[in-house]
């Protein structure tokens, strides 16, 4: 029996992973910080931050402005998000798929709780989460793996029967600090070979793979209440 065979809560990240918003979030950092009057720093330097809390990211681009710029990063944000955000293919059909087959879905994101909640939403997915851990509820953020432990906690699952899929390094590190496994997607704006260096337990090269990874498998508790 695989460490996989054990699983039977799944654990998401939410931008790269189910909701493609890297073309939004680059935009919304660059407009940000035009309109701030601040030098705009490289795509590749945003990108790099991507899994982090906004107000953390803002503090270390400009403390002193830390709270403008993330009340000014929102609006932008909010207003482009019809417009440059959209659903991955085949992820929606295959979050379904896996509920179907008795798995406890869940999205542990480092947004905060009304946009993460908001954004579900919008693209028709809030149905399919048992659980959403934002960053208002832990004081630490990815890559510390508070939120993971937090969702373990409010499942009341062992980090054994879980596994959580992401698309950063940040994502890959924290779930194995919580000592879950981490599956990597590859659709996401990160290189595989930044997300190697994490070491990912498996790889996801498109939505079909989940359902190959995870077959049919009893809701939890099922199997004691068949006595098995």
């Amino acid at each position: 029996m695989s460490q996989l065979d054990l699983i039977k809560y799944i654990l998401f990240d939410l931008d790269g992973t189910i909701i493609d918003t890297t073309r939004l979030i680059l935009y919304t950092f660059r407009e940000t910080f035009r309109l701030a009057g601040i030098p705009v720093p490289s795509d590749e330097v945003f990108l790099s931050q991507i899994g982090r809390p906004l107000h953390l990211q803002m503090r270390d681009f400009h403390p002193q402005r830390a709270n403008e710029l993330c009340a000014l990063y929102q609006r932008i944000y909010d207003e482009h998000f019809d417009e440059l955000s959209s659903s991955f293919p085949g992820v929606e059909e295959a979050l379904r798929e896996l509920k179907q087959r008795g798995y406890v879905l869940g999205v542990v994101t480092s947004k905060r709780d009304f946009t993460a909640r908001r954004e579900l939403y919008h693209y028709g997915m809030n149905d399919l989460f048992a659980l959403l851990i934002s960053a208002d509820y832990t004081k630490d953020h990815k890559p510390h793996p508070a939120p993971l432990l937090e969702a373990l906690k409010r499942l009341r699952a062992s980090p054994h029967e879980a596994v959580y899929i992401g698309d950063s390094p940040f994502d890959i590190k924290s779930a194995h600090q919580a000592a879950m496994a981490a599956g990597a997607v590859v659709w996401g704006p990160f290189p595989r070979d930044v997300l190697e260096k994490e070491r990912p337990d498996f790889w996801i090269g498109n939505p079909q793979d989940l359902l190959n990874i995870f077959p049919m498998h009893p809701a939890p508790g099922e199997d004691q209440e068949k006595g098995t």
